[in-house]
């Protein structure tokens, strides 16, 4: 299999995933393990906001800890604007795709 038709296999695969938009804010204390990755420190409290937004059905779940709702007002307003920017971003993502995919198969083709 040629180099493009394996990107372009792997950009179709992603296209068909694409079903789900998550959006997380949350808060809690954090650490950098052996790796340099940043995770939230195990067994603790961890207080936000998680939305997932269905493309298919164009469905929106969020759920809040009652802390992070109660105290941080001003986060939880930013999760709403990413919330909304949701759709713009998918919908931004998906058109790259598509013209990324289309490309590669007119390449393909010629070939």
């Amino acid at each position: 299999m040629s180099k493009a038709k394996e990107i372009l296999q792997k950009i179709e695969n992603s296209i068909q995933d694409l079903t789900e938009l998550k959006i997380q804010t949350l808060m809690g204390n954090m650490e950098i393990d052996a790796d340099g990755n940043v995770d939230f420190k195990t067994e603790q409290d961890v207080n936000g906001s998680v939305s997932r937004i269905n493309l298919v059905d164009g469905d929106i779940t969020t759920q809040m800890t009652e802390t992070f709702y109660k105290s941080y007002p001003e986060l939880v307003q930013f999760h709403q604007s990413r919330e909304a920017q949701g759709n713009e971003i998918i919908e931004g993502n998906i058109l790259a795709l598509k013209t990324i995919a289309l490309t590669l198969r007119q390449l393909f083709e010629e070939e």
